[in-house]
């Protein structure tokens, strides 16, 4: 994370703030966190009994349960189950038989799942709920409201694969973020896009965490509906607006569901978005256009 600040001492404080606030996150949300409220919900909840959350960590889920919703299970919070039998989270990767998969299948149905008032109710035994898919993001939200309410001028702080840009740096001048290059390596810029205080800008892509069996590539963004990784022709997905949440969600489900289905859903969101399909070609919504500059030759941007 970069801190702008005209005070070295106000932004140094800043700093400390923020890696506060991810602690803090990190212990409501992160499964990799034995003792997170999540980490412990997936582990104590009793089927049809209400488990207790914090307010915040409900309010995420019901945004999760309404993208759910929306894309028709191509995003799900409780894909878990599946990306643990894949061997992706603890990097065994492995092919599932398909039996396995069938039957977990079962168990990711995010429509098992109710929120209520003061907690969550799970209708099935051995599910769990994830924030995987939209923690960056949510981070990234935290973030920027903790910066609004300090001295700092301008920021920008990368997220795992999520970048919040806050104020300016110089005289108004907009943020210029590089977009990775799907095929390089991980500093390898293919566009850059300028970005105005308050954006969030996530990507999905195949890149993150694969692995190769008969020159196949198995990636870790599963399709909830088949059990499988997503195979959509995509590579990668960025999406840019002023919801951190909504951004890394819909990076995930927008690889999942495919170029037309997953524009379509961009546009009617109102949010910016960046396909890049696997023959290298570019796809983008109107809206960023005049801030959008391709760097790198072998990608093509489809007008």
């Amino acid at each position: 994370k970069t801190i702008y600040s005209t005070d070295k001492k106000k932004g140094e404080m800043v700093n400390k703030q923020i890696d506060e606030c991810l602690a803090q996150l990190d212990n409501q949300l992160s499964v990799r966190n034995l003792d997170s409220d999540v980490a412990k919900c997936n582990r104590n909840y009793a089927v049809d009994g209400l488990y207790e959350l914090p307010s915040s960590v409900l309010s995420y889920l019901k945004q999760e349960l309404a993208i759910y919703e929306e894309t028709k299970g191509a995003f799900s919070p409780c894909v878990r189950p599946l990306s643990y039998i894949w061997g992706i989270e603890d990097g065994t990767f492995q092919i599932p038989q398909d039996a396995d998969i069938q039957s977990v299948l079962k168990r990711i149905d995010a429509s098992a799942i109710e929120v209520k008032d003061t907690g969550v109710v799970f209708h099935k035994s051995d599910m769990a709920i994830d924030f995987g898919a939209t923690g960056k993001g949510i981070a990234c939200d935290e973030v920027i409201k903790l910066l609004e309410e300090s001295d700092a001028k301008g920021a920008i702080v990368s997220i795992g694969g999520s970048i919040a840009v806050y104020g300016s740096k110089d005289e108004n001048k907009e943020w210029h973020v590089g977009i990775r290059d799907p095929r390089g390596e991980e500093e390898d810029v293919m566009a850059v896009v300028d970005c105005e205080s308050g954006t969030v800008i996530s990507t999905s892509g195949d890149y993150e965490k694969y692995f190769e069996v008969d020159g196949k590539r198995y990636h870790h963004i599963l399709d909830p509906n088949t059990g499988y990784p997503a195979d959509t022709g995509l590579m990668s997905v960025t999406i840019i607006c002023d919801d951190g949440l909504l951004s890394d969600a819909m990076s995930t489900a927008c690889f999942v569901m495919g170029l037309d289905k997953g524009m379509k859903y961009a546009e009617k969101k109102g949010v910016e978005a960046i396909f890049v399909t696997k023959d290298k070609q570019v796809y983008i919504t109107d809206g960023i256009r005049k801030e959008f500059r391709m760097m790198e030759d072998s990608y093509k941007l489809v007008k």
